[in-house]
């Protein structure tokens, strides 16, 4: 385990899994395949089939393979009640001192945006007393100090309504329950649309007894689209009001006298600016724009890789010599076309006055876009309320955007094996080869996402994105390696005490035109002092080189939220709170400091970084395999597993950046210049995430399993009644901690990284029928790591279980189908419903099932 990257190359750094590939098949064999959940969703199907044949009297074989997949996508709203925004879903919300977390029901942002609108009387982020504990900004109020929203067809101003706690409490920032605000948890995708049809082709053909020809050809078409994204924000939050193109997310400036406000709503916000004492000619408008931004992308990719081989072996000096050699060609491509919106032609459609007619048209003297939009004709677009503006209205202000990538590889390969020398307990063998490698990659981010061209020869963004410009590059290798097994003690030679000895061995050199020269390297062996047991351990040194993807990938526009370690919340957690609270102090943040980062998205950006190392890593593993000849039929085993990574690349989030930053006992760093701060502390747009060298990581880990295969013989019964089989596979995590710069952070013990889990079968198998039952486990997690105590309530899950069950049954021999139902008992996710959809996925579903029928001939 974990020897890999010496034997196949950097890119095995964490090991290797080896596939088998028929290409000996003969005849024709069909299979389908539906699944869907018990509420009729979460539906996917697949259809496969293969038929191959021998030919040239068996000295040839060719084998084709054709399978098409498609699932329907879902939107967290589909679980709102799990992973969206129903009133039965569980979210950490700040309490009223700004110190902590409480837990509420089916959250909501109330503030400073919803679907139907948020009129105010600023611009500004936030700058008038709170309401009721709440800051709500220049907030349009009622006579009774309530802030007011748009209702849903705008035709007039409704209390913003807050709902509750756990208790009754109405002080939490952040999100609410059961409130008029937007349910911005049900804008992400649970499932994507998927399609992909895969062709392969296989064959060989033996020239002569010593040498054979080779064939693989591999065709992929996909295509995914997302259901839902988060929309197109106009807010406060992200920018002062929009006025120009670069401006393309602040609150709309809306004039008081526009012709789609009612009397009633016009008299309410021109009497709270005159309050106020500002001017009634204008106020502003926040809003979460579902209506004519979805966010929605479609993908579609292709990908076809070629390789060709031969093969043979051949006798020299007294030796037999086998080799091979093998050249391949792989290319991938990409296109996404995405909906965006023109901010020329926005601001353009917003600006909406009566001509003498008394019709709502666009204001004269505009301009529009450089770019081409759904529409070329300007009308005015409403935007108060839902779905208040006309189909032509928002094809005006939306264009279709499209990027292109292209990934290509070539690979070639030779080696020899043979024998050193003959030992006694058997041949001393080797294996030495050469490899050379090409990866390039070539982004086109088409014209939208480039800009304007200006004539200063800068580019001015389009939409509300940055300008992106193109980016290639690429990389070659040239690599020599080599292994050796040698046989010290077999079982033929009857030393009392060994039973059998190995010893094995591997190396490789890569020399990356990127980063230089590195070496890998592996060594280890097995020892069975009797048949029944064998202990066996490696210790391994490897590299993983930076991917194409990790090194050119262009900047492009991210949202992120995280937890802002200057936060009051959070200030006093972390693996050094001293240093945490020193470190934000010299940074002017000040005490009890509440950050809208940790409630709202913030713009920024995510890209490549042509700067990082290799990544480095060493590897122990050391086991046991027990078969006692006493019980026929059963295998133990075990593995102890250390693994330690230093220069580890990962794609860090503005969160995990602003820990590397404040956590540090050498602050300021590197990481502190990836984002700013305002005078008042929040987070400036335009923060720099991406790949980093972050430091070190370090797992250690058991693995261990047990299989008993048992026939009903055994206990009494006749060889017709069939066969029981037992197999478990436990893990278990001792540590996972890793260092970012001199800070260290624990890993292990989430719902993403359990220290516990185990999955048991227990099948049953007789004649033509196989009946499996199921169980996984899921130990104990925390929802936050070091954090201090009191932060998170019931921040410990509970144990947690799963169970399912196959049934197949083979019809004459050769037709087949089976049964399988996911969570039989329809269990849900534990309280509070936090932590990895991937834990609790089956329990989001719900109980799900799976149809498939085969047949071959």
């Amino acid at each position: 385990m974990g020897s890999g990257g010496p034997v196949y190359g950097s890119d095995a750094i964490a090991g290797v899994q080896n596939f088998t590939l028929d290409d000996d098949c003969q005849g024709v064999k069909l299979d389908g395949q539906t699944g869907f959940s018990q509420r009729q969703d979460a539906i996917s199907y697949r259809l496969a089939g293969k038929v191959g044949r021998h030919f040239d009297h068996d000295r040839g074989s060719i084998v084709f393979d054709t399978e098409y997949n498609q699932t329907f996508g879902m939107t967290n709203a589909d679980r709102a009640n799990w992973v969206g925004a129903g009133d039965d879903r569980t979210q950490y919300v700040r309490n009223a001192a700004g110190t902590g977390y409480d837990l509420a029901h089916g959250g909501r942002y109330y503030m400073p945006f919803t679907t139907a609108g948020v009129p105010s009387m600023s611009g500004a982020y936030y700058d008038l007393p709170n309401y009721k504990g709440q800051d709500i900004g220049t907030a349009i109020t009622n006579s009774a100090g309530q802030p007011l929203v748009f209702s849903q067809d705008g035709k007039s101003l409704v209390p913003l309504t807050y709902g509750k706690l756990t208790g009754d409490g109405l002080t939490a920032t952040g999100t609410k329950a059961q409130n008029n605000g937007f349910p911005i948890s049900n804008y992400n995708n649970l499932i994507t649309n998927q399609q992909r049809l895969n062709l392969t082709l296989l064959g060989h053909y033996d020239i002569t007894e010593h040498l054979r020809a080779s064939f693989e050809g591999w065709y992929v078409r996909s295509s995914v689209s997302n259901m839902a994204d988060q929309p197109y924000y106009n807010t406060q939050m992200f920018d002062d009001a929009m006025t120009d193109v670069t401006q393309g997310n602040g609150a709309l400036p809306i004039s008081t006298n526009s012709p789609y406000l009612t009397s009633a709503e016009r008299t309410t916000i021109i009497n709270d600016l005159k309050a106020a004492g500002l001017p009634t000619d204008q106020f502003y408008l926040s809003r979460a724009n579902t209506d004519y931004y979805t966010g929605k992308y479609t993908t579609d990719t292709s990908l076809f890789r070629f390789v060709g081989g031969l093969q043979g072996d051949f006798h020299f000096a007294g030796r037999k010599f086998e080799w091979k050699g093998s050249a391949e060609y792989g290319q991938y491509r990409s296109s996404t076309t995405q909906r965006e919106i023109l901010t020329q032609n926005y601001i353009n459609a917003l600006n909406a006055v009566q001509d003498s007619s008394g019709n709502i048209v666009c204001a004269s003297g505009y301009t529009n876009a450089a770019y081409p939009s759904l529409n070329s004709t300007c009308l005015p677009l409403n935007p108060i309320g839902v779905n208040q503006a006309s189909k032509a209205a928002s094809d005006y202000i939306q264009t279709d955007a499209r990027t292109k990538s292209i990934n290509q590889q070539w690979d070639f390969n030779a080696d020899v094996r043979s024998t050193v020398v003959k030992l006694p307990a058997g041949d001393w063998t080797y294996d030495i080869g050469y490899e050379h490698r090409f990866e390039g990659m070539d982004f086109n981010p088409g014209n939208f996402y480039r800009g304007q061209l200006m004539s200063d020869g800068s580019y001015q963004q389009y939409g509300n994105t940055v300008p992106v410009m193109g980016v290639g590059g690429s990389y070659h290798t040239n690599e020599a390696y080599g292994e050796t097994m040698i046989p010290l003690v077999s079982p033929q030679m009857n030393i009392p005490g060994v039973y059998a000895l190995t010893a094995t061995g591997s190396g490789r050199y890569v020399n990356n035109s990127a980063n230089g020269g590195f070496w890998a390297y592996s060594g280890g062996g097995s020892y069975a002092p009797v048949r029944d047991i064998v202990f066996h351990g490696n210790y391994t040194t490897s590299f993983r080189a930076p991917s194409i993807t990790e090194l050119y990938m262009p900047n492009s526009t991210v949202f992120d939220t995280g937890t802002d370690p200057c936060d009051a919340t959070a200030i006093n957690s972390g693996p050094n709170p001293v240093a945490r609270r020193m470190n934000c102090q010299k940074a002017g943040v000040p005490a009890g400091f509440q950050s809208n980062i940790n409630k709202f998205t913030v713009q920024g950006l995510s890209g490549g970084n042509h700067h990082l190392k290799n990544e480095q890593s060493k590897q122990f593993t050391a086991g046991a395999s027990f078969q006692p000849r006493w019980v026929r039929g059963l295998t133990l085993g075990a593995d102890l597993y250390d693994v330690r990574v230093k220069d580890e690349i990962a794609q860090l989030g503005i969160e995990d950046i602003m820990a590397a930053c404040y956590d540090s006992t050498s602050y300021p760093n590197q990481y502190c210049s990836s984002f700013s701060r305002d005078a008042s502390g929040q987070i400036n747009q335009g923060y720099q995430e991406g790949f980093y060298n972050i430091g070190t990581e370090h797992y250690r880990g058991l693995q261990a399993h047990l299989s008993y295969m048992m026939p009903l013989t055994v206990v009494g019964l006749s060889e017709n009644d069939g066969a029981i089989q037992t197999t478990v596979n436990y893990k278990h995590g001792f540590i996972h901690n890793g260092t970012i710069l001199t800070s260290q952070y624990d890993y292990l013990g989430t719902s993403s990284d359990l220290r516990d889990n185990f999955t048991a079968n227990f099948n049953y198998m007789r004649g033509p029928l196989f009946v499996q039952w199921q169980m996984m486990y899921y130990g104990k997690a925390k929802y936050k790591l070091q954090v201090a105590d009191g932060v998170y309530p019931n921040n410990t899950m509970k144990q947690y279980f799963m169970f399912n069950t196959t049934i197949g049954y083979t019809f004459a021999k050769r037709y087949n189908v089976s049964f399988v139902m996911n969570n039989v008992f329809d269990a849900k996710p534990q309280y509070p419903y936090q932590g990895s959809t991937n834990r609790y996925w089956d329990a989001i579903i719900g109980r799900n099932f799976q149809v498939q029928a085969g047949v071959e001939f």
